[in-house]
C-alpha cells in the first residue's frame, strides 16, 4: 500500500526546443570553463551552441556545436571576429549571448542586442557600470523588448552579493550604509603582502591563480573595484557612474600608465619597499590592509562612495578575510538591529565560471516549454513507494 506523501507522478511531454547560446570570449579562462560545464550536461535544460568567438575568430554552426570541440573547431576558422557583433541577430532563436570578455567595445553592443529580443549573461563589468548614456540605453533596451541582462557574476563572482542588493531594493529597503571588500585581487595581494610576500610577488601570483585581470593595472588602479561599487549602488536604485565615486590607487599613476603588462609588473618592484613598511606599520599597530569601498548616504544629500586602501583593526570583520576573499556589511532600515554580513571567495575562474553558466540556466528557464494543459491520462506514469 502506498503512503500519499511518497507519490510522484511524471508526465511525458515533447522534448523541449533547444535554447540557442553564443560564447563570446570563447577560448579565455571563464568561457573555457563555461564550456566545460555545458559539455558535462549536468543540466535537464537543452542548450545547444551555436556561435563561438574571441579575438581573432568567429565561428557560427545554425545545428550546434559539440562544446568539447568548439574551441578546436574555432581556432581553424577564417572569420574575422569584427563581424560576429552584427551577424548575432541573424542566429535562431531563443538565443542567449554570454559574454565573457572584459571588453567595453563588446558591452557597447548589449542595448543592440536585447532590444533584438536576445538575452545576454555576462561577468563583463563594462555594460553594468557604463556610463550613464550606456546605462540607459541597456536598461532602455530591455524594457521595451523582455530580454534580461544577467551579471550576477560581475560583483563578487559566485556570492550572493549583487542579487540580494537587488532584491532588498525591491522589497523597500533604505540603505544608509555599507563597506566592503569587492576586489578578489587586491585582498588576495594585500593579504600576502601583509603576510610577508612583496607587492609585486603577490601580484605576480594573483596572475598564476586566475585572479587577477590580464594586465594587472586595472586592479591595483581600483578601476575594478570602483566598477564593482557602481553597479551595487545601482542595484540599490542609485543614479551614479565611475567619475562620482572617489578612487586611491594602490601604487602610483606612473606606475599604472604603463601599457605592456610584462614591464609594468617589472615597474611594480619599485613599489616593494613601500609596501613591505606598510606592512610593518600596520602589524605593530595591530591592524590590516584591506583595499575597502564605502558608501555613506548620510554624507552629503548623493551620500559619499570611495575606494581605497586602509588600515583596519585585527577585530575588524574585513581585517578576518583569507586572501582573495570578498565581503559586505550593509546597514539599512531593515538591518538597523544588527547589520548583513556576507562574505567568501569572490575571485577565482572556477567561481567565476559556475557563476556564469548558474545566470545562463536562469535564462535558459525562461524558455523552457510548460507542461501543456489537458494531459491524456495514458500518457501519466505514477509510481508509489510500497
Amino acid at each position: 500500500m502506498s503512503r500519499l506523501g511518497e507519490n510522484f507522478i511524471g508526465v511525458d511531454a515533447p522534448a523541449a526546443a533547444p535554447v540557442n547560446v553564443a560564447v563570446i570570449g570563447a577560448s579565455g579562462r571563464i568561457g573555457r570553463r563555461l564550456l566545460e560545464l555545458v559539455a558535462a550536461g549536468n543540466c535537464a535544460l537543452p542548450l545547444r551552441i551555436v556561435a563561438v568567438a574571441n579575438s581573432r575568430n568567429w565561428l557560427v554552426a545554425r545545428d550546434g556545436l559539440r562544446p568539447a570541440h568548439a574551441l578546436e573547431r574555432l581556432a581553424a576558422a577564417s572569420a574575422s571576429a569584427a563581424d560576429f557583433a552584427d551577424g548575432l541577430a541573424r542566429l535562431p532563436r531563443p538565443l542567449i549571448v554570454v559574454d565573457c570578455s572584459a571588453s567595453a567595445d563588446i558591452a557597447s553592443r548589449y542595448p543592440q542586442w536585447l532590444a533584438a529580443g536576445i538575452d545576454v549573461v555576462t561577468p563583463n563589468k563594462f555594460g553594468p557600470s557604463a556610463d550613464r548614456p550606456l546605462a540607459r540605453a541597456i536598461a532602455a533596451a530591455q524594457a521595451a523588448s523582455g530580454a534580461v541582462l544577467r551579471d550576477s557574476t560581475t560583483v563578487g563572482a559566485q556570492l550572493p552579493i549583487l542579487n540580494t542588493l537587488r532584491d532588498l531594493h525591491a522589497a523597500g529597503d533604505h540603505v544608509e550604509r555599507f563597506e566592503a571588500v569587492l576586489s578578489g585581487t587586491l585582498s588576495y595581494v594585500l593579504g600576502n603582502v601583509q603576510r610577508g610576500a612583496a607587492l609585486s610577488h603577490a601580484v605576480r601570483d594573483a596572475l598564476v591563480q586566475g585572479y587577477a585581470e590580464p594586465h594587472p593595472a586595472r586592479d591595483l588602479s581600483g578601476e575594478d573595484a570602483t566598477r564593482k561599487l557602481v553597479i551595487l549602488l545601482r542595484a540599490l536604485g542609485r543614479d551614479i557612474e565611475l567619475g562620482d565615486v572617489e578612487r586611491v590607487p594602490l601604487v602610483d599613476a606612473a606606475l599604472l600608465d604603463e601599457p605592456d603588462p610584462a614591464r609594468f609588473l617589472s615597474g611594480l618592484e619599485t613599489a616593494d619597499e613601500t609596501w613591505r613598511a606598510r606592512a610593518a606599520i600596520a602589524d605593530a599597530r595591530r591592524e590590516r590592509w584591506v583595499y575597502r569601498a564605502t558608501f555613506d548616504h548620510a554624507d552629503g544629500e548623493r551620500g559619499r562612495a570611495r575606494v581605497a586602501p586602509e588600515r583596519v583593526a585585527l577585530d575588524h570583520p574585513l581585517a578576518r578575510l583569507a586572501p582573495c576573499e570578498n565581503a559586505l556589511i550593509l546597514h539599512s532600515a531593515y538591518y538597523r538591529a544588527a547589520p548583513l554580513h556576507i562574505a567568501g571567495p569572490g575571485a577565482g575562474i572556477d567561481l567565476t565560471a559556475a557563476g556564469v553558466f548558474a545566470d545562463l540556466l536562469a535564462a535558459a528557464r525562461r524558455y523552457a516549454r510548460p507542461l501543456a494543459v489537458g494531459v491524456d491520462i495514458a500518457s501519466v506514469r505514477i509510481s508509489a513507494a510500497a
